[in-house]
């Protein structure tokens, strides 16, 4: 990261040029999560014996779920709160 920012802040057009590169990166990474997420979810279930305990770890993955959230929601509302005080009303619509 701090290559890349080197590079970004001395040579930008060869910053702009290597893009490519953390595009296909980026476009990698988004491939391998959505099988990764499944094959773990199904080993886990595969791996309990006892269904009612799989039912109490989705109970509790989706509380926990809606727990945090809701707090990074409200933290990031919290954080945004002062910069929209300061602009007016069409600021914000976009009219």
């Amino acid at each position: 990261m701090v290559a890349g920012a080197e590079i970004g802040h001395d040579w930008p057009t060869v910053g702009q040029n290597l893009r490519v590169l953390s595009l296909i990166f980026l476009r990698l990474i988004k491939t391998i999560i959505a099988p990764l997420i499944f094959s773990t979810l199904v080993v886990g279930i595969a791996g309990h014996s006892d269904i009612k305990k799989v039912g109490r770890m989705g109970i509790r993955a989706l509380i926990y779920f809606e727990i945090v959230t809701t707090i990074a929601l409200s933290a990031d509302m919290h954080a945004e709160l002062p910069k929209t005080e300061k602009q007016s009303a069409t600021d914000i619509i976009g009219t």
